[in-house]
């Protein structure tokens, strides 16, 4: 079964940082848009160039102009979907269209889709993530319950990168400095983490071959299940 297509128009723009825009989303067509959905991701659909609005479909020619991203929140009640975008440090489509979205300018939705984290009531939780994840890893930190324990290690590319988080009181949260997308920095603070007792629910993600180490790394954990993982690469180096 296919995503559902939505047509929506930006109604609030927001600069959380020099590599984070905030975006707001409006519309007739959020009415149905279902609750609890944020950490879950949605395809973002951009309008093509010399066009205002996007083409509402999955189709082979369309996917140039469709992208993952995270819900950050959605307001049930006003109907307004908000999705962060990274920008002013690559160049694509959708980060493209963000730099330059204002107030009226329309954008597709389709789905969402289910949410990554595997187990809210685990033991304890590991979550892991790179700028590229920060959206994704924040909502769902918002999302453990306030009894949670665990670690949160997010990766920025410098201090002003840093965002207000609600975070359970019982989980550790750190920030990692890193401008250097190549280094590896966070392997090298998950392998300084204390190991809890217990089956821990895992969340990595961000580059690719930089999630895959740190996965490789907590397989030999003790508790580790594979059932309770989710470990995923957003992008390249």
């Amino acid at each position: 079964m296919k995503p559902k297509l939505r047509l929506t128009q930006v109604h609030e723009v927001q600069d959380l940082g020099p590599h984070m825009r905030r975006i707001v989303l409006g519309g007739d067509d959020l009415t149905d848009f279902p609750v609890g959905q944020e950490s879950a991701h949605v395809k973002v659909i951009v309008p093509p160039p010399g066009e205002t609005k996007p083409k509402l479909s999955f189709s082979f020619g369309a996917k140039k102009w469709i992208r993952s991203y995270t819900v950050r929140a959605f307001n049930a009640e006003q109907h307004r979907l908000t999705i962060d975008f990274s920008v002013n440090n690559h160049s694509g489509v959708v980060a493209d269209w963000a730099v330059q979205a204002r107030p009226g300018d329309y954008l597709g939705i389709g789905g969402p889709g289910p949410i990554k984290h595997t187990d809210f009531a685990a033991d304890w939780h590991l979550i892991v993530g790179d700028f590229s994840a920060l959206p994704a890893l924040a909502a769902t930190v918002e999302k453990l319950p306030k009894s949670s324990k665990g670690y949160v290690l997010a990766q920025v590319p410098t201090v002003q990168d840093q965002q207000q988080i609600e975070v359970p009181p019982h989980m550790h949260f750190q920030w990692v400095v890193n401008p250097d997308v190549l280094r590896n920095e966070l392997l090298q603070h998950v392998q300084q983490i204390d190991w809890m007792d217990g089956q821990p629910a895992i969340f990595i993600a961000g580059e690719a071959s930089q999630t895959k180490a740190i996965h490789g790394y907590v397989k030999t954990q003790p508790g580790y299940q594979k059932e309770k993982t989710y470990a995923s690469g957003y992008w390249q180096a």
